[in-house]
């Protein structure tokens, strides 16, 4: 099998000039998923009633379902209850028309929701109980001795499996590519489809994973380096 590097070049720009998609779809899905893990984590560390039973419930269950089955699941139930829902309104917008990114947003926040919750449950379990008890001896209730005292100690011990779940968002993001979404993946093979041949475009797409993975990484390292004396101080005191 020989290897073009007419193609592979061909491919590369292609892949990069989708590679904001997948850029997108990772960012804003870790943010969002990021604040409701984050919520979702402190209703069960603090094991209130219905809603702490409820979401161990749901995250146990859900982190069963893998990512695939799931975006082919809400595919077909989204095409379906959007037919019924423009006949019933007379909308005139073809399901051909809405963007099935937002399927792929919907489907990819949930799953990470449900995993970054762990991960900072995981955490809230590293902080001791005196550093609670530190918060309310001074006056401080709940909400400000979470977001003063335990969140800023959390972040050092949360960042290696932020990073990881990050890496791992991004890697999981061209599923996306199975309801029709072009990404990174997708654009990286548009030019194999003229040459019928397949292995510049998955080396092409393969090495713009890794650039962006691997600024993932130097990014996490420098922060990791830099909150790590401030989990040395807090573990001092």
């Amino acid at each position: 099998m020989s290897f073009s590097m007419q193609n592979f070049y061909d491919s590369f720009k292609s892949a990069l000039l989708y590679a904001p998609v997948t850029i997108k779809l990772t960012a804003i899905t870790f943010i969002v998923s990021l604040i409701f893990g984050a919520v979702i984590a402190t209703i069960r560390n603090y094991r209130i009633p219905v809603l702490s039973q409820f979401f161990a419930f749901f995250v146990t269950v859900y982190l069963g379902l893998p990512t695939m089955v799931a975006l082919l699941i809400y595919n077909l139930l989204f095409m379906t209850l959007y037919a019924d829902v423009a006949n019933a309104f007379h909308i005139s917008v073809p399901i051909s028309d809405v963007n099935p990114i937002i399927i792929g947003y919907f489907t990819l926040i949930i799953g990470t929701t449900c995993s970054i919750s762990e991960s900072i449950r995981g955490a809230f379990r590293g902080i001791e109980k005196v550093q609670y008890e530190a918060g309310y001896s001074i006056g401080m209730g709940r909400f400000k001795t979470l977001t003063r005292i335990i969140f800023p100690q959390m972040i050092p011990i949360l960042l290696p499996g932020m990073q990881n779940s990050l890496i791992g968002l991004l890697k999981a993001s061209n599923l996306v590519s199975a309801i029709s979404v072009v990404e990174i993946m997708t654009g990286a093979l548009l030019p194999s489809l003229l040459y019928y041949s397949y292995l510049e475009g998955y080396v092409a797409a393969a090495l713009v994973y890794w650039i962006i993975g691997a600024a993932i990484e130097i990014l996490a390292h420098f922060a990791e380096k830099r909150c790590g004396k401030y989990l040395k101080i807090a573990t001092e005191s």
